[in-house]
């Protein structure tokens, strides 16, 4: 007895709807793929809010239209200079401050305990120089994801997709 595989669309395939308590904090991100990434990133994991501070992506560009495939019509996101307010907000609403980078008190991300119900803004930083200085004093903490490889980093859009999908399911 043979079965008969069918792929099926999105649309079959939904999951619950509803944003978990995760935004995304873009410092510096500059490439337009990465931002539609990011954007589609983000509704696949419903990531409450995504946030692109100090960038200046073009959110017309066909580049950008083609990897985000039309979710920047829905996922919530703000383009902002101000990156100090928006900090201070998620604060007040008790955020923690998580930035994605490897520093000299990062925690592995298979190490990262977080309570079920703790709200994460998780900073991801520029392609090139991650994280600016002045965000970096700011973060309550910093996680890294363990490599293999020689290479001390990877694409920021993999790697936000990697953390962002680790800490959801973590809190599950």
């Amino acid at each position: 007895m043979s079965l008969k595989t069918e792929q099926l669309t999105h649309g079959t395939t939904s999951n619950e709807s509803g944003a978990h308590n995760l935004v995304l904090i873009c410092d510096g991100i500059s490439s337009p793929a990465n931002a539609g990434s990011l954007m589609r990133l983000s509704d696949a994991l419903g990531v409450k809010h995504l946030y692109f501070c100090n960038s200046t992506i073009n959110f017309e560009s066909s580049r950008f239209k083609r990897t985000s495939r039309s979710t920047e019509m829905y996922v919530p996101y703000t383009q902002t200079s101000d990156c100090d307010t928006i900090l201070e907000k998620l604060m007040q609403k008790n955020y923690t401050l998580l930035g994605l980078e490897l520093t000299n008190n990062s925690i592995s991300l298979t190490d990262f305990n977080m309570q079920a119900n703790e709200k994460i803004a998780l900073i991801l930083g520029n392609e090139r120089h991650g994280i600016s200085a002045s965000l970096l004093t700011k973060l309550n903490k910093s996680i890294y994801i363990p490599m293999y490889g020689k290479n001390s980093s990877m694409n920021v859009a993999q790697a936000a997709a990697i953390a962002a999908y680790t800490l959801i399911n973590n809190r599950l």
